[in-house]
Parts: structure tokens; C-alpha cells; sequence
């Protein structure tokens, strides 16, 4: 794969991570309460980015780990970003992007689709390789989606 879900550095993905997350910390993001765990081989992120209007956005995601010169570098292999508002204990679903191959497409990226209420709107939307969003990029979009009730 290439372009923007290519492998990359380490050290430069945890850069553009941080770099990008702060675009938003001063105005959506209340906060980051986004955890990875490292072995050598992989990298699992899990958590949740705590925002403004109550959009919550949980994430998982799984990371091959190789190395190139001694230093790792990783591929997003596997992910879910869920992004949905929470008043009390009600919740109401905004979007989720994943990648799990429960969907008969050429490949296995798509974005699930919600209304109004958060009743999910069938067929998901295949997105492909080409339309599957980096963290940065559904960040912006639940950043739309503040104040207007989904």
C-alpha cells in the first residue's frame, strides 16, 4: 500500500499522531484518552478522544511493526473509528469507519452511515483503499458534525 496509509516511521507517525491531534486540542478535542500498547511486532491503539458537544470518538486499531535499519516502522493493518454523541446514558451513532471483512466489496474499507436518531442507514458505504480516512481526517469530520445533532 501507499500514499497516506503506507509504511511509515515510527517516530513520524507518532509525530503527525500528535501533531494532528493538537490542530484540534485548543478548540473540539477535551480529551485524549488514546493508549497503545508495543510489542515487536505489533502496535494495538484503543481509547477514546473526548470533544465538545458530547461526540466521543472510540478507537481501535492495529499496526504492523518492521524494521528498516534497525528502526520500526508501521502499517495500519486493522481499524474502527466510531464516532458517536453521548447525553447520559443515551447514545446516538454519528459515523464509523472500519475495515472488518464483513462486507462483500473488494476490499473490506467502508463507513457505516447513521440518521437523524442513529439507526444505522443500509448498505454501509464502500470507501476502498482510496476513501479509507486517516484518525486526522474523522477528527475533521466529527468536527463537522458539533452542535447539529448527527
Amino acid at each position: 500500500m501507499s500514499g497516506k496509509h503506507g509504511p511509515n516511521s515510527w517516530q513520524d507517525y507518532l509525530e503527525v499522531h500528535r501533531s494532528r491531534l493538537a490542530d484540534f486540542a485548543d478548540h473540539f478535542i477535551l480529551e485524549d484518552r488514546l493508549t497503545f500498547t508495543r510489542t515487536r511486532s505489533q502496535i494495538v491503539w484503543t481509547g477514546e478522544l473526548l470533544c465538545v458537544d458530547s461526540i466521543e470518538i472510540h478507537v481501535t486499531k492495529t499496526q504492523e511493526v518492521t524494521y528498516r535499519g534497525g528502526q520500526p516502522w508501521v502499517e495500519t493493518v486493522d481499524y474502527s473509528y466510531h464516532v458517536f454523541r453521548r447525553l447520559g446514558q443515551a447514545t446516538t451513532n454519528l459515523v464509523r469507519y472500519d475495515n472488518s471483512a464483513h462486507h462483500r466489496q473488494l476490499d473490506a474499507h467502508h463507513r457505516h452511515r447513521y440518521d437523524a436518531s442513529g439507526l444505522e442507514v443500509l448498505p454501509p458505504e464502500h470507501v476502498g483503499e482510496a476513501g479509507w480516512p486517516t484518525l486526522g481526517e474523522v477528527v475533521e469530520e466529527a468536527y463537522s458534525l458539533r452542535g447539529d445533532g448527527g
